[in-house]
């Protein structure tokens, strides 16, 4: 029984050994295979963070090059694409269409303002005036009472009419000009005329003659056939005024001395002044000073012809002075929100280079590419913005049809000097650009940029209300008791007047019989210069700073308003037969399109051909000349689409497209139409 027990003990202790031992092994074994699980565990782990470490990256890497492409190489490319690609014919520009226009062989001359119009154009493009209306009787454009001259030879572009000044011959007698004229005829169609008309008609006013010094100066036009006309008319409808005036003083010395009131201006150097200053002096042998010696001679030959040929050159003259595109170009980055101010400060702060470099624009966070119709854009909405009267920069004129500056702008802004420097800039620019303004400025003003006299008569087509109530004044005796002032009040804002002395205390000087005339001058001067010297002389030089002053000498005034606003009215036959048909086309739409555009007002088809193109106003050679914004021409164009793919118009403003769907009925065409025009026509879309 002992060694039993002895035993088994001994057989346990060799058992636990055993198990003992094989637990060691088997505990090594599990310890061992967990560590190689846990280092495979890292290992997979490691390499699940590498992978998504690597996945994330590649994204990264993918959006960020998409960025780039679409911000950088994309727009690249498309502007590449605008700049080098053309159809399969030549290249044409907007200078060649203009140089080689060979309607400039057939013109007529229009018997109101002496304009040549395209003889396609059945009315004059400058004054409006119908081909066939004639002032003289039984004779034709270029037939001229004995003893009359055309002021300029056959190849100007007028033919003002002047007395030959020669002692043989006299005066022409009423007796002579009744055998050539009906003086009745005449003088009621002159008085018929509209200010527009008669504004055109006395464009060659004044005109550059040399002195005896060799030097150029204003000289007045004083013989105009229809003058005496005028002035007999004036004369009997102030009868009854001269007549009770004349006890009191001479009413002829009075008129001729108002009459002959005209000043020129002109910018000289001030060290007070950053745009300089606005000098005035009498007009009669004043120097014209947009001219410079070494261009006299050219600015005068020019100055003679058409203004067809004159453009011509001009178009040539200012594609030389543009900036290549590979050489750098000018960049705005505006916000819709703040569109004026933005405009304005990057403007200002453009190099001489940048001014002519070509021009792209960039609404802050917006994805459009500019290939032409966000410059357009821009040129529409600054036009907006700047012709505005909460601006406070510009106000309508008394006669409600063109803009003049605001002699109180000082209240809209302190810096009101500087926004008229960059609008100077922005309308150089639209020159620069050959693209139109679609708003009017005062004839005044036209007439400081180019330096020509301004007289007494041109407040008529400012304020025709104040230039008869001046004329009234003038010739009716008792000044006194209209208890006037030599001050006058100056609109600040809504229905806010400031009260401004024309002379030293002029608000304690009454107007009398005695020193009318001299209210009357200094009224003239404030209206016409004096009041806005310091807005016109920053709008001026900012001009000046794209085109050269004598560039814009070879026009006179009435051809500059056309250079910058066009032909207000719109020629449907020729937007007809300018037009390209691309893609798909349906004859029936495209009837239906043309059918409407005729029976549309002008204002709706500038709305549309502002939708379009953008631009509100056709090319002043008409649609022949409609370009993109490099300057290459590019037609107006129609396209077909299917109703499905477009259910409204869509228009293409880069490339002067528009998409009609095809529609079954002419009324939903028509219905979609006329949507456009209630649509807001400006904001990018698609292009």
């Amino acid at each position: 029984m002992e060694q039993r027990v002895l035993f088994a003990p001994k057989c346990g202790r060799q058992t636990l050994c055993a198990i003992y031992f094989y637990s060691n092994i088997y505990s090594a074994t599990c310890v061992q295979s967990l560590q190689q699980s846990d280092r495979l565990s890292r290992r997979l782990m490691a390499s699940s963070a590498a992978y998504t470490f690597s996945f994330y990256m590649i994204l990264c890497l993918v959006l960020l090059a998409g960025i780039l492409y679409h911000f950088v190489f994309r727009r690249k490319s498309r502007d590449a694409f605008l700049r080098h690609e053309t159809t399969a014919g030549e290249t044409m520009l907007r200078q060649d269409v203009i140089a080689s226009d060979q309607e400039m062989n057939n013109l007529w001359n229009c018997e109101v303002c002496f304009f040549k119009s395209y003889a396609a154009h059945k009315t004059c493009m400058l004054c409006g005036t119908d081909q066939t209306f004639k002032l003289m009787e039984n004779h034709g454009v270029h037939q001229k009472p004995k003893g009359i001259k055309p002021r300029f030879d056959e190849k100007s572009s007028t033919q003002i009419l002047q007395e030959e000044n020669t002692e043989s011959l006299a005066p022409i007698s009423h007796v002579k000009m009744k055998a050539r004229l009906s003086k009745t005829q005449l003088e009621e169609k002159i008085n018929l005329l509209s200010l527009r008309q008669q504004s055109a008609r006395r464009r060659h006013d004044w005109t550059r003659e040399k002195d005896e010094q060799g030097k150029l100066v204003w000289q007045r036009q004083k013989h105009f056939l229809d003058r005496v006309m005028l002035r007999q008319s004036r004369e009997r409808n102030n009868s009854v005024h001269s007549a009770r005036s004349q006890n009191s003083r001479s009413s002829g010395s009075s008129s001729s001395s108002i009459n002959s009131l005209s000043i020129v201006s002109r910018i000289v150097p001030s060290p007070h002044q950053r745009n300089g200053r606005l000098e005035f002096e009498s007009a009669e042998g004043a120097v014209a000073k947009n001219t410079t010696e070494d261009f006299e001679e050219e600015v005068e030959s020019l100055y003679k012809l058409p203004f067809q040929q004159k453009h011509a050159w001009f178009a040539q003259h200012i594609a030389a002075m543009e900036i290549p595109w590979e050489v750098g170009h000018f960049v705005l980055e505006v916000d819709r929100s703040n569109l004026l101010h933005d405009s304005c400060e990057q403007l200002l702060w453009a190099t001489p280079e940048q001014l002519h470099q070509p021009l792209r624009v960039r609404f802050t966070n917006e994805p459009g590419v500019d290939a032409g119709g966000l410059v357009r854009e821009w040129f529409t909405l600054m036009t907006l913005e700047i012709f505005n009267s909460d601006a406070g920069l510009f106000q309508l004129n008394g006669n409600g049809d063109a803009w003049m500056i605001n002699a109180a702008s000082e209240e809209a802004s302190v810096d009101h000097l500087m926004y008229f420097r960059a609008i100077g800039r922005f309308i150089g620019r639209a020159i620069f650009e050959g693209i139109l303004i679609d708003a009017h400025l005062v004839l005044s003003i036209y007439k400081h940029i180019l330096g020509v006299p301004i007289t007494f008569s041109d407040m008529l087509f400012i304020d025709h209300v104040v230039y008869r109530n001046l004329l009234w004044l003038r010739d009716s005796p008792g000044a006194e008791a209209l208890d006037l002032t030599f001050a006058i009040q100056v609109e600040q804002s809504l229905n806010q007047y400031q009260l401004l002395a024309l002379k030293p205390h002029g608000a304690d000087i009454a107007v009398t019989d005695e020193n009318k005339d001299e209210y009357i001058e200094l009224r003239f001067k404030w209206i016409m210069a004096t009041g806005v010297s310091q807005q016109l002389a920053a709008l001026i030089q900012g001009i000046f700073a794209i085109v050269p002053p004598h560039m814009l000498s070879i026009f006179d005034h009435q051809e500059l308003e056309l250079l910058i606003c066009g032909l207000p009215e719109i020629d449907v036959e020729d937007w007809h037969s300018h037009t390209t048909y691309v893609g798909q086309v349906d004859d029936t739409v495209i009837s239906w399109f043309w059918n409407i555009i005729r029976e549309f007002t002008n204002e709706e088809r500038s709305r549309l051909l502002q939708f379009t193109t953008g631009s509100a106003r056709p090319p002043v050679q008409g649609f022949k000349a409609l370009t993109m914004n490099d300057g290459r021409i590019c037609l107006f164009s129609i396209q077909c689409v299917q109703l499905s793919d477009c259910e409204y118009p869509r228009a293409h403003t880069c490339f002067n497209r528009i998409d009609l769907p095809i529609y079954e009925k002419e009324k939903d065409f028509r219905q979609a139409m006329m949507l456009l025009l209630d649509m807001e026509i400006t904001g990018f879309t698609i292009e």
